[in-house]
């Protein structure tokens, strides 16, 4: 009961200086595949758009959708677009001088175009974790600086004869604005 009442004040807390925002991100995604023991990498610009609510120096839910076309050679002849959804918390801290840095976790899940003969598109799924700073420019916008890490898992690459299991490492530095209302 004490912790469902803790957890109930942890959510309310949300909304005591909670603002809305949307904003926009660069992230440039250096990809480390592993592919049964074998690594190879790959780096591809990647924009996200994103939402998010709650206060910037405490907690914050955001929900991201993201674009990056691999353009590489790592799943077919001719990888294609990816397109991306994350759901993160972060936690942010007030240093004075208008700079709030964060921490965040959370989960992801996209999809991407391939020319295979057995499939036409992959899925994934990620774990997500980073962390950055934001410097409040004034009560409207904010420019946001960072990186992320995440661990996808691809789904189960069909071969004539086998199965293929696939993971990749990924870290995305990031500069983004963000518009709060």
């Amino acid at each position: 009961m004490r912790v469902l009442l803790l957890l109930s004040f942890l959510y309310l807390s949300l909304f005591a200086e909670a603002m809305s925002y949307i904003g926009l991100s660069i992230e440039d995604s250096t990809e480390f595949f592993v592919i049964n023991s074998e690594t190879q990498d790959a780096s591809s610009p990647q924009y996200k758009l994103k939402a998010g609510y709650g206060d910037i120096a405490g907690y914050t839910v955001e929900a991201s959708f993201s674009y990056m076309d691999y353009a590489t050679n790592v799943f077919s002849d001719n990888d294609g677009k990816a397109l991306m959804l994350d759901i993160t918390l972060y936690k942010g801290w007030d240093l004075g001088y208008d700079l709030y840095p964060y921490l965040g976790v959370g989960i992801g899940m996209g999809e991407m175009d391939v020319e295979r003969e057995l499939e036409s598109s992959l899925s994934f799924s990620s774990f997500n974790f980073g962390g950055g700073l934001r410097y409040v420019i004034n009560h409207t916008y904010d420019f946001d600086i960072g990186l992320n890490y995440k661990l996808r898992t691809w789904q189960t690459i069909s071969l004539v004869a086998d199965k293929i299991n696939v993971t990749s490492h990924l870290l995305n530095p990031y500069i983004g604005i963000n518009v709060h209302f």
